[in-house]
């Protein structure tokens, strides 16, 4: 792969860390003046209506699922500092990713919860999205695992 691809893309996962951390942080500035705007324009019929009566339970379970959504992005960077020294074959990649598997399905749950709260068809669209990525991830997770082994024997036999 092309190396200043590698490392813009690098460059891409810190800002929007930088970014989702500020995001974080005004989570519940933002969301209410979010659910303003929203019922606003699409009316008092909005299932986002249901926030306002929810509020605290809306902004703990976005900070919370936020949360994770860092730490997948702080994994992603540590995997992609490892693809830019041109060593993406150890198993702090194979942790990495198992880790994000986690904090994907921690995601899922977040949102599934949240459903029996107040209920979104966003909520369930991006539980399933994220239900599908920590099995992507942790299947990656062993395929990598199976490739560092037969790397490291592969090393030994040269």
């Amino acid at each position: 792969m092309n190396d200043k691809l590698n490392v813009w893309f690098k460059r891409f996962l810190d800002f929007s860390l930088i970014v989702g951390l500020f995001i974080e942080v005004t989570v519940p500035i933002g969301l209410r003046r979010a659910v303003d705007i929203t019922t606003n324009v699409l009316g008092g019929s909005s299932e986002y209506l249901q926030i306002k009566d929810h509020f605290l339970f809306a902004v703990v379970t976005i900070m919370i699922a936020g949360a994770f959504a860092l730490l997948i992005l702080y994994e992603l960077r540590k995997m992609m500092k490892t693809v830019i020294a041109d060593d993406c074959f150890v198993q702090a990649n194979v942790t990495s990713l198992y880790r994000m598997g986690n904090y994907a399905f921690a995601i899922a749950l977040v949102k599934i919860i949240r459903c029996f709260v107040y209920f979104t068809t966003a909520a369930i669209v991006t539980a399933g999205v994220f239900i599908f990525a920590g099995v992507l991830s942790k299947v990656l997770a062993k395929v990598f695992d199976k490739a560092i082994r037969y790397k490291e024997e592969n090393d030994l036999t040269i």
